[in-house]
Parts: structure tokens; sequence; C-alpha cells
């Protein structure tokens, strides 16, 4: 990961919604943080009361959740979330890419890449 990018900010995982959606609290320096739901980006992980929804909820939990993160944003979906790619571990791991090796994604969706 370069941390230098443009787009890439410091942050806190302040809650897993579900397994690809966060709310964040993002450092953008000299004391200024603010709040964001972001949506990870090119990752579509099962919804409420689908297979597997438990699993990569959970999985993101134990990556993320109240812990650092780094947060490269894109632009916002219809929904106003931030579509982004997460690192975590000091910027060692992607959450994005955890994810799909885990085989957390849902099955067949258009928004899975790579």
């Amino acid at each position: 990961m370069d941390i230098n990018n443009l787009y890439t900010y410091k942050a806190t995982c302040t809650n897993v919604v579900d397994g690809d959606t966060l709310d964040i609290l993002l450092d953008y320096g000299f004391d200024t943080y603010a709040k964001r739901r972001v949506r990870l980006l090119g990752v579509d992980t099962p919804e409420r009361g689908q297979d597997k929804f438990k699993e990569a909820t959970a999985f993101t939990r134990e990556c993320v959740e109240h812990k650092d993160i780094y947060v490269q944003t894109y632009k916002s979906d219809v929904f106003g979330r931030y579509l982004a790619n997460v690192w975590y571990e000091d910027g060692q791991r992607s959450l994005n890419d955890d994810l799909r090796d885990a085989g957390l994604l849902k099955e067949n969706s258009k928004w899975n890449e790579g």
C-alpha cells in the first residue's frame, strides 16, 4: 500500500455494519476528524439472512473493529457511503483482498472485482 496517496487517510473503525460496510472516524490531520460510513470497493459480502452473512461480518469485526486502519477513498455510492480500499495491521493487510481470499463474498455478484 502506498500511504502517500492523495485520498488515503488514517482512520479508526468505530463499528462494523456488515461484512463490507464500516463506520469510521477519519483523521484528516491538524486535529480535524469526521465520522463516515464506507463500503469496501470491489467486494460484496452476503446481506442479513443470506448464507455466510454472520461469518463475513465476524471476519470483518475481528480484522478492523475498534482498530486503526488506512482508508483509500473513491467516489460515493447511491447511499452516500464512500467506496474504499481498507488496510489494517499497519497497512500490511488489505481487508478487501482478505475477504475475497477467505471465500466470504456473495456468489455471482457484479460488485465483486478481482
